[in-house]
């Protein structure tokens, strides 16, 4: 069906439509300009022959003139009837007929052998020297006209077509597969692989080409600019990261004990501070190295539901201590392939975001084992509205504008890259309450935001 949507071969359609339209008019025409030529020479056929046969005066040689003219014609192109009252008639038509003047006769109707008669006739009927002359004159030739054009238009029309058909659809297929091709890069930059490019074959100077060109540019461009932007982020991280350290050391050297109170408190809460920052840039650096996909060499075989169990039984007595209750529902084994410590974090990560944003209620996680093993993490907690899913994704990107609460803005951006390096697909829906988060192990990542899935 999206071939037939497609507008290559709306325009190939469009294209054959107007060239048969155009193709048949020009026939039409022509068909009706011979028909009245020949038409007329038929009704000049007969004029001749009334007005040769009325140039004769005396009634002897006007029946000699018509017994000369019937026998130098056939049946098919000439019929004539002189009658005279008291002698007998003169001609080819053995019995007399009934017609009007300048009207049309078809031969089966006359009372002659079918097959030595015309398909029609141009009849006259009148008045000449004694007697009245019926007249016929065969128009087979308008016949022959037609079945000839049919014939023309039969035999090159219709492989017109078929040729301008074959051809249309073999252009527009390959029109279309290029324009799926550009919307299938587009779709892979939309979705954040920026590596993706418009494959160029043949000629690349038409305007396809030159849009697939500039898709490509636009790709490269940018991505050299997430490049830089990753690499900024990662070289700012690694530098701050080494003196933040070494502020945290001198702090620990500065609670030696010989403070009082309020100076402690004040160590404490820098030390604290200094801490969230070591962790933040930590977190940065973790999230490059992924993303450069370095960790891949070190994947093997995890079993995701044990995982799973061991990290939900890390975290209940945090989850009993706010309120909340945890349940785990796992097909045992559910294995990928990946690192272990990273997944743990992943899903270790999912259980904090949920403990933190959810005011109580039960948090379900659920593994699902098969070709494509499933983790599946819902709470019951406000969620996350449909249009602010994909932006969450974001490294720092906090939904809280103010930023005066808890927390770095990289949890779920965390989750994203480990799941990208697991080639895991997340997306984020509504639990109806609550916040779902599926992940789908063995399957490129697409829109990480979908409004649409429930847990089930």
């Amino acid at each position: 069906m999206t071939m037939l949507r497609s507008t290559p071969l709306k325009l190939t359609s469009t294209l054959i439509v107007i060239f048969t339209l155009f193709t048949l008019s020009g026939f039409g025409a022509a068909y009706l300009f011979t028909r009245a030529s020949v038409e007329e020479e038929i009704s000049a056929d007969l004029d001749q022959t009334v007005k040769a046969v009325r140039s004769v005066s005396e009634q002897d040689e006007i029946e000699e003139r018509v017994s000369e003219i019937a026998a130098s014609t056939s049946p098919a192109d000439m019929l004539l009837r002189y009658d005279v009252p008291g002698k007998p008639s003169v001609g080819t038509l053995p019995a007399s007929v009934t017609v009007r003047p300048d009207s049309i006769v078809e031969g089966n109707r006359l009372p002659i052998p079918g097959d030595a008669a015309a398909g029609s006739y141009l009849a006259w009927k009148g008045r000449v020297g004694d007697g009245d002359l019926t007249l016929l004159v065969g128009r087979d030739g308008l016949d022959e006209l037609g079945n000839t054009f049919a014939l023309v238009l039969l035999w090159s029309l219709i492989p017109a077509l078929l040729l301008a058909t074959v051809t249309g659809g073999f252009v527009a297929r390959k029109a279309r597969d290029r324009l799926e091709a550009i919307e299938s890069t587009l779709k892979q930059l939309t979705s954040g692989h920026n590596a993706a490019r418009v494959p160029l074959s043949g000629d690349t100077g038409d305007d396809l080409g030159q849009i697939a060109n500039a898709v490509n540019r636009m790709a490269e461009a940018q991505e050299a600019s997430i490049e830089a932007l990753r690499q900024v982020s990662a070289d700012i991280a690694h530098d701050l990261k080494t003196p933040i350290q070494r502020v945290a050391v001198l702090l620990d050297r500065l609670d030696n004990g010989t403070l009082d109170e309020a100076a402690e408190n004040t160590v404490g809460a820098a030390r604290e501070e200094t801490a969230q920052i070591i962790k933040t840039f930590q977190t940065l650096l973790q999230i490059a190295q992924m993303e450069s996909g370095q960790i891949r060499s070190m994947f093997s075989p995890v079993d995701l539901a044990a995982l799973t169990r061991d990290l939900a039984e890390m975290y209940e007595p945090s989850a009993c201590d706010s309120g909340h209750r945890i349940t785990v529902e796992a097909d045992d084994p559910a294995m990928v392939t990946g690192d272990r410590n990273l997944l743990a974090r992943l899903i270790a990560n999912l259980i904090e975001n949920a403990l933190r944003h959810a005011p109580g209620g039960t948090l379900t996680l659920r593994v699902v084992s098969g070709p494509s093993p499933e983790l599946v993490v819902a709470d019951e907690g406000p969620g996350i509205p449909a249009s602010e899913r994909e932006r969450v994704l974001r490294r720092l990107y906090r939904m809280e504008r103010s930023r005066t609460s808890e927390g770095s803005g990289l949890g779920l951006s965390l989750v994203a890259a480990i799941a990208d390096a697991h080639d895991a697909e997340l997306t984020l829906g509504d639990a109806g309450p609550g916040l779902v988060v599926r992940l789908r192990f063995g399957v490129s990542s697409t829109d990480p935001a979908d409004s649409g899935r429930t847990p089930d």
